[in-house]
């Protein structure tokens, strides 16, 4: 490990996040592991104040794009996710995830297209389907249509909807 790893975190950025299954294993190529991550991280999303600009979900490993939490650090933030999603799904095993994360922040809108394309057009790239379309564990078909998955992604769709109704709850602020 890294000794000298710095994090820039509390300056309101957007972080590409990145994190593997223990050895790299194939542990997210099921369903079951894909809903309760993606579960686990929109009720993360709701209780520690950040946005999901975009996920994937490979069979070893997450790729993310979000934004600072409001009530907690990222650090703190990811570290209940997968300590969460590792409870719920590690079965037998000693140990579900790697115990280190890739944090990368986002300063510049030529940097976060380049990081959400990248996300999107992971599976493809791996040779699971052929179009990002075709992976349903990813937020692509929601910045292509609006289409509302499990986890609520921000993007121009989820702001549009946000303006033309009464939010029925309190909507997180970039402020």
């Amino acid at each position: 490990m890294p000794s000298r790893l710095k994090r820039y975190h509390t300056f309101g950025h957007d972080h590409f996040i990145t994190f593997s299954c223990y050895r790299r294993l194939p542990l997210l190529n099921n369903a079951r592991a894909r809903i309760t991550f993606e579960d686990t991280l929109e009720k993360l999303r709701v209780r520690h104040g950040f946005y999901v600009f975009g996920h994937v979900l490979m069979p070893e490993h997450v790729h993310l794009l979000l934004s600072e939490p409001k009530e907690n650090s990222l650090s703190t933030t990811l570290s209940v996710l997968k300590r969460q999603t590792s409870t719920a799904l590690k079965g037998h095993r000693s140990q579900f995830w790697q115990i280190r994360y890739y944090d990368f922040n986002v300063l510049s809108q030529a940097k976060f297209t380049e990081k959400l394309r990248y996300i999107h057009r992971n599976p493809v790239e791996r040779g699971l389907v052929e179009n990002p379309q075709d992976w349903p564990w990813s937020s692509y078909r929601h910045w292509l249509t609006g289409e509302i998955g499990r986890v609520e992604i921000e993007s121009h769709w989820t702001w549009s909807r946000r303006e033309r109704s009464i939010p029925s709850q309190p909507s997180l602020s970039r402020t």
